[in-house]
């Protein structure tokens, strides 16, 4: 008799009850339904990737060619010359900026302008920044005017900045090696 009462008590400890078994077969049920859920995303989310690598890509392909921010300074500096010239804006002095890291894989580089022009030519000449087939930005423009002979001129000073990629950061490298 106290067998048998032992092994009831035992035996009630480790069946588990009617309604145990129950929640846990509905909580099992739910687990399985969310997981089929995030299986049935995957191709959208394989698609999503896929197009978020191919922006990447675009806006990578907009970057200043080069990893070296003086050399690129430097051909920053020659473009915004080669673009003065097709636009007849007088370059006076030139000076390239202390480049700037904003994340880990990419700096800013910059190169400031102070340039003698008429209005017309500073319009095309800030109309061909923007329109450069890489990414350039006009950071900063101030303008002084002087009127000499009936003849308005100015003398802009323009803070022109390119993006590179960091060597050390190479976003694009690492999200190809995850496939």
């Amino acid at each position: 008799m106290i067998f048998l009462t032992i092994f009831f008590f035992i035996a009630d400890a480790l069946i588990p009850s009617g309604a145990t078994v129950s929640r846990n077969l509905d909580h099992k049920k739910k687990l399985l339904l969310k997981y089929r859920d995030i299986l049935s995303q995957e191709a959208a989310s394989k698609a999503r990737l896929e197009e978020c690598r191919q922006r990447l890509r675009a806006d990578e392909a907009r970057l200043l060619p080069g990893d070296n921010p003086s050399i690129v300074g430097a051909e920053l500096q020659k473009t915004l010359i080669d673009i003065a010239a097709r636009t007849q804006v007088e370059i006076m002095r030139k000076n390239i900026q202390k480049e700037q890291k904003l994340q880990d894989n990419l700096i800013k580089v910059a190169v400031r302008v102070d340039v003698n022009c008429q209005p017309e030519q500073l319009v095309q000449f800030l109309s061909e920044i923007g329109n450069y087939d890489k990414h350039l930005n006009v950071d900063e423009l101030m303008i002084t005017s002087y009127r000499i002979q009936k003849k308005i001129e100015i003398r802009p000073a323009i803070t022109v900045s390119g993006y590179i990629r960091s060597p050390e950061g190479a976003p694009a490298d690492k999200i190809a090696s995850v496939r």
